[in-house]
């Protein structure tokens, strides 16, 4: 077919081919295949491989069609021997077990491949999609064991052009430090990469083990960082200070499986010292029993106020202590946060049962704040009579809150409580 009937046919006119193609190929994926369907013209122009040679799936490509394997194999076809770029970023409906098939049949080709971010991939799959596609560049995200991990962070072959976003490490190496070892000093070489590293179940109480995970968590320049049932001591303290003096952490999570793992003395200072100057955005401590020491918890608290950056504090089942002493000392240090911290947006004190002994402070401190966006409670044991006088007079003189939550414990609900967050809500 010739140039001057093609572009008759495709029914733009006078326009140039040229043109009509740069605006085809600004359709999305699949309205491009739609567009086939048009007149035999149409088809005959996007049957080109030109149009095919990059498939954008991500959130803001304009792809309106679930993503499903049929799709993408439907625009793989039109592409086969010439397709590079696969971007999946945000899309979700595909296993990993689809990407493995659909690289199989376009690898080599393919120079890029940008995995969903819903998918976590095993390290045998990553091995297989390398293998399939030898000269493409792989971003995606694995979940493995630590023993693994070492091949996937050095590169080697057949992972040369490997690239792990997101890194999940746990199960199955409890007594195998070695293990944790060997994965620790495997971490510099991914460094800049692992943009997420999640490490659940691993023993870390061991000092050394710890502060050579840390180190090397550290050395990769890792912005966000989860222990989960890690059972970290006090001896962690000094490789968690190096996290943070590294000076790319912005979130930490640590759930510690109800494990006191923060104790008074030179360590701990040391640490509070590097958060207070650090750019650290996100804090959440669950299960830390935080307040068994309250110096320590006193301390720790007093590093974060008027933190430049702090967005959100998450304290969960933080244990705050049977007296009302206690639990109003640690409402009063978290209301200096709530007072002082103009950065702090959310602030999350589930399962802590402040009472209201604990609970009084930092309600009395919330009109002060005008950047506190979002405040949750769940379980604990409030009053009309608490929620009439303390909490509905601080909700109405606060302006910023948007996102008020209570879960009373041993209650089907407290009217005062429910108009609160009706006011709150009101405000969306």
């Amino acid at each position: 077919m010739s140039l001057s009937t093609l572009a008759e046919q495709t029914q733009f006119g006078e326009l140039p081919l040229d043109f009509v193609a740069l605006v085809l190929m600004r359709l999305p994926v699949d309205a491009r295949l739609r567009a086939r369907e048009v007149s035999r013209g149409w088809r005959a122009l996007l049957n080109e491989p030109r149009f095919w040679l990059v498939l954008n799936f991500t959130r803001g490509s304009g792809v309106v069609a679930r993503l499903t394997l049929a799709l993408l194999f439907a625009a793989g076809e039109r592409g086969r021997g010439h397709l590079h770029t696969l971007d999946l970023t945000g899309t979700e409906g595909l296993l990993a077990e689809d990407l493995v098939q659909f690289v199989a049949a376009h690898g080599q080709s393919l120079r890029t491949v940008t995995a969903p971010e819903k998918i976590h991939f095993r390290a045998d799959e990553v091995t297989r999609l390398c293998r399939s596609a030898p000269l493409c560049t792989l971003r995606c995200r694995v979940r493995c064991r630590a023993a693994e991990a070492p091949p996937l962070l050095r590169c080697e072959a057949p992972c040369a052009l490997v690239h792990v976003v997101q890194l999940v490490i746990g199960g199955g190496y409890y007594n195998n430090q070695q293990a944790v070892l060997d994965f620790a000093a495997a971490l510099p070489s991914h460094r800049g990469k692992i943009k997420v590293f999640n490490v659940y179940e691993a023993l870390l109480g061991n000092g050394a083990v710890a502060d050579a995970l840390m180190h090397g968590v550290a050395e990769a320049c890792v912005s966000d960082v989860t222990f989960l049932w890690c059972h970290l001591t006090p001896a962690s303290m000094p490789g968690l200070t190096r996290l943070l003096q590294a000076g790319c952490l912005e979130r930490l999570h640590i759930n510690n499986d109800r494990l006191a793992l923060f104790e008074a003395g030179p360590d701990l200072t040391s640490f509070c010292h590097t958060l207070r100057s650090s750019t650290l955005q996100t804090l959440r401590l669950s299960t830390c029993d935080l307040w068994r020491d309250r110096t320590a918890a006193g301390e720790l608290l007093a590093a974060l106020v008027g933190h430049l950056t702090l967005r959100e504090l998450t304290l969960l089942f933080s244990g705050v202590g049977d007296t009302d002493d206690a639990r109003r000392a640690a409402g009063e240090q978290i209301a200096s946060l709530i007072t002082h911290n103009s950065a702090l947006q959310k602030l999350d004190l589930s399962w802590s049962f402040l009472g209201d002994a604990g609970l009084a402070p930092i309600f009395e401190a919330l009109p002060c704040s005008s950047t506190l966006k979002e405040l949750l409670f769940y379980d604990e044991i409030i009053g009309r009579e608490f929620a009439r006088d303390v909490i509905l007079p601080a909700v109405r003189a606060n302006t910023s809150l948007r996102t008020l939550r209570f879960h009373v414990f041993g209650r089907t609900g407290v009217p005062e409580l429910t108009e609160a967050q009706d006011i709150v809500a009101a405000r969306t």
